[in-house]
């Protein structure tokens, strides 16, 4: 027997929609029941988590009408087929024709030489304070502003926003929330939508359905040096990707828009009253399924229930928040759902972000987070968490040049080049990340680096802080082991990795980290450095992995 929600959702699509036109309703049909009487997770109904949610009605950027009439437009939304309306703090912008991304927006991103500190610090709270500034070489050179480690300076098109609350869309008469206009203009321009849309598709290749019919019917999984290990509610690992991948977009906006970061903050705990919703939505809260009503209370107060299953670790914790265990992620997402009007709306799997109430459950779930954290002694700023903000911003500045090759996720340029250095990296270890046999910089830049790990900075960024990176610095793949430990190769994941020991080096799992020990680069199968380059990589680490002079 089908569940009432599916019931209710199929009974919608009979009602505006040809069911002929319609395939994935063979997905519906075939959710069924839990056996303790309680709904099936209805976020994979409405295909983040399995089926995929279709266009209803034309091309995939067209809204519920099919095509639209118009060319070009500069509006920060368009939808298709038929006139909608987008207003915020009194103004309202109509637009008719197919939807475009708005350009613009970008932020500004400083680079210029920083006097007298070197090296890297980065401060300010895990939730978006502001991030302290790098500074320049020992040697003088110019920092290159790296987003994910500097965080990002205020947008400019934050002093235009009037209002920190929610910007409604109107369409087929019926009103959707989503953020302001500059703030979505900004994430389209920056493929925010399908960046986030990829990096859960991504975690699908595993268990097969990953949608491959989007952005230009791009393959995720053919990029098996991005697939992570965690997949899709595969364990606690994936449980803490989530938790940090949507930390990581939600410190950036705030960030990005400090005068109005409240727009980004969640709720103080599960709403449980029409009083705890804005306005736009009280008129429609109705009471939540008892399970959810629990999970949610439990939620809020995990210190009181650590003993039970989904409580063991904080990546169970995020798994338990994500998955069926809880039902909570996804009955957030289906209780928002306005089914007339879903352009921009949570059940939208590729454009879900833009809705105003995503940041009020995921900002929600983030204060869960740390309150689970703080049962267990953590804060907020613990280095754990940094690390594994930064693998996700890593993660999802990759997935946005697949989609856009031609994006540069962390705009703007250093203002003085780095100055040129010598010395036995320059001399002999950084030609093998740069030998067109090895490719190592291809996938290792300055920018969206993979594994955040960086083998070349360009012009920008100077070789000494390309091995500053590197020397004692954790991997991100590689469980217990540093990337490079001066004086012993045998524990440098680099060397490891780069000549086929890691697989047997006993790597450990380690504070969320993960094993990957196939051998780079990837997709060779085999080492691709030569004995000679191998014994100049050793010999560089051997003696104390010197930087550049």
């Amino acid at each position: 027997m089908l569940c009432e929600r599916t019931r209710t959702t199929r009974k919608f699509l009979n009602s505006t929609l040809s069911l002929a036109s319609l395939g994935w309703i063979v997905a519906l049909s075939a959710v069924a029941c839990s056996s303790n009487g309680t709904d099936p997770d209805p976020y994979n109904v409405l295909g983040h988590g399995g089926a995929t949610l279709p266009s209803l009605g034309g091309s995939p950027n067209t809204g519920l009408g099919g095509t639209g009439a118009g060319g070009t437009t500069s509006n920060p939304v368009t939808a298709g087929g038929t006139s909608s309306t987008f207003s915020s703090g009194g103004q309202t912008i109509v637009a008719a024709g197919g939807r475009t991304a708005a350009g613009g927006g970008g932020a500004t991103s400083s680079g210029g030489a920083t006097a007298g500190a070197s090296g890297s610090s980065v401060g300010g709270s895990s939730h978006g304070g502001s991030t302290g500034s790098a500074g320049a070489s020992p040697q003088g050179g110019a920092h290159t502003r790296d987003h994910c480690v500097d965080g990002y300076d205020p947008d400019p098109s934050d002093d235009q926003i009037t209002s920190s609350g929610p910007a409604d869309f109107v369409k087929n008469n019926q009103t959707d929330t989503t953020v302001q206009p500059q703030v979505l203009s900004w994430m389209q321009t920056h493929v925010w939508e399908e960046a986030h849309f990829q990096w859960h598709n991504i975690r699908r290749c595993k268990s097969g359905t990953v949608d491959r019919t989007r952005d230009g019917g791009l393959d995720p999984c053919k990029h098996t040096d991005l697939v992570p290990a965690n997949q899709e509610f595969s364990g606690p690992g994936d449980g803490l990707e989530f938790f940090a991948m949507h930390r990581h977009m939600i410190q950036s906006l705030r960030q990005l828009f400090p005068k109005h970061a409240a727009m980004f903050d969640g709720w103080d705990h599960f709403p449980t009253s029409k009083t705890d919703l804005p306005t736009e939505w009280q008129n429609d809260f109705t009471a939540w399924p008892s399970n959810i009503a629990t999970n949610g209370v439990k939620a809020d107060d995990p210190g009181s229930h650590m003993s039970e299953t989904g409580f063991e670790s904080e990546g169970a914790f995020g798994q338990w928040i994500q998955g069926m265990s809880s039902g909570l992620h996804g009955a957030l997402h289906f209780k928002w759902v306005r089914n007339n009007n879903s352009e921009h709306g949570l059940g939208n799997q590729f454009t879900n972000i833009d809705n105003y109430m995503f940041w009020k459950m995921h900002g929600w779930i983030d204060k869960v987070w740390d309150k689970y954290r703080a049962v267990k002694g953590k804060k907020p700023t613990d280095q754990d968490i940094k690390d594994a903000v930064l693998q996700q911003c890593r993660g999802m500045d990759q997935l946005a040049l697949l989609v856009k090759p031609d994006l540069n996720p962390n705009p703007g340029s250093c203002t003085t080049p780095a100055p040129k250095q010598s010395g036995e990296f320059v001399d002999s270890v950084l030609p093998i990340f740069m030998s067109s046999t090895n490719n190592c910089a291809g996938c290792h830049g300055a920018q969206g680096a993979g594994a955040s790990l960086t083998l070349n900075g360009g012009d920008c960024m100077s070789a000494s802080d390309v091995v500053a990176a590197m020397v004692n610095k954790p991997s991100q793949t590689g469980g217990q082991f540093k990337i490079v430990v001066p004086g012993d190769p045998d524990h440098s994941w680099l060397y490891l990795k780069a000549t086929g020991k890691a697989a047997t080096a006993g790597c450990t799992p380690t504070g969320g980290v993960n094993c990957e020990t196939d051998t780079m680069p990837q997709g060779a199968g085999m080492v691709t450095l030569s004995q000679a380059e191998q014994d100049a990589l050793r010999k560089w680490i051997m003696d104390g992995a010197p930087a550049p002079k």
